[in-house]
């Protein structure tokens, strides 16, 4: 399966937005895409210490001039070597080899690191592909983060399912199993602490959408419209009472297409956009 079609599949908020790029600056992002979704699938659908050896090893191989594991070829090639993207994505191979077991994350401080390390970090990856200066990587980590507690807060009964609990223990001290059960006092931990989750995120959103201005234009609509439907996931689990037993929570359609022209016509008129660069587009 291509690059595309992998983020096509898989990336039901970003995929429509990048249609927004020139398609040689779409296909290096879907080339990012399907890099970190494999990492992830490795994490999430191999586990346990086979899935823990096999990062470990591709951690080893990142640090070669000239690797021999597939995954770590294609990161050089569109990342270089010894680059801030290079390096991000280093940091989120050694999160998801850290993230391959029975994960329970224990407070706040933990949780922010795990976010950094899986989707922070692609946040600076991206900078890396349009060459955006330093400064305003922080800005692309926060959203990035943001977008990673969105997803908690919608799997957090799934996660309970594969025995995992990414809601911090020190706001929902319960084991998985209890949340899977749907135990009254887990399940009330849980939507009260999706709740906070949520608003850390919508602080991070606005951090995140801050740093817009520094992306050439295309980008920045493209990562406006998929912010503004991934925190509609936010705003769908509120409407159901953060109700972590209630199924997948999913941006209807019509929905989707609102909260990207509310956020193409935010971004087109609250700054003058930078001049669009050359296109990065492959040749």
């Amino acid at each position: 399966m291509s690059p595309e079609a992998i983020m096509a599949r898989h990336a039901r908020s970003f995929a429509p937005a990048a249609r927004l790029l020139r398609r040689g600056d779409r296909v290096r992002l879907a080339r990012l895409y399907a890099l970190c979704r494999t990492v992830d699938d490795i994490a999430d659908d191999v586990g346990g210490p086979t899935a823990c050896a096999r990062l470990r090893s591709l951690q080893t191989e990142l640090t070669r001039p000239q690797p021999q594991d597939p995954l770590a070829i294609e990161a050089h090639d569109l990342l270089g070597q010894g680059s801030h993207g290079s390096r991000a994505f280093r940091e989120l191979v050694a999160a998801a080899a850290a993230d391959t077991g029975a994960t329970r994350i224990a407070d706040d401080r933990a949780l922010d690191a795990y976010c950094m390390g899986v989707a922070g970090t692609v946040g600076v990856m991206v900078c890396a592909l349009f060459d955006i200066d330093a400064r305003w990587h922080p800005a692309a980590t926060d959203l990035g983060k943001a977008m990673q507690l969105t997803n908690i807060c919608r799997d957090v009964a799934e996660d309970a399912r594969a025995g995992r609990r990414y809601l911090p223990y020190t706001h929902c001290p319960y084991p998985p199993r209890a949340i899977a059960a749907g135990r009254p006092d887990a399940i009330h931990a849980a939507g009260s602490t999706m709740g906070l989750l949520l608003e850390t995120a919508d602080d991070l959103y606005l951090s995140g959408r801050r740093g817009l201005v520094a992306l050439p234009v295309r980008l920045r609509l493209a990562v406006a419209a998929a912010a503004a439907m991934y925190s509609g996931i936010g705003t769908e689990l509120r409407r159901r009472d953060l109700d972590p037993l209630a199924g997948r929570a999913f941006v209807p359609m019509e929905r989707k297409a609102g909260l990207t022209i509310a956020a193409l016509f935010r971004e087109g008129i609250r700054n003058r956009p930078f001049k669009d660069p050359v296109s990065h587009a492959l040749t």
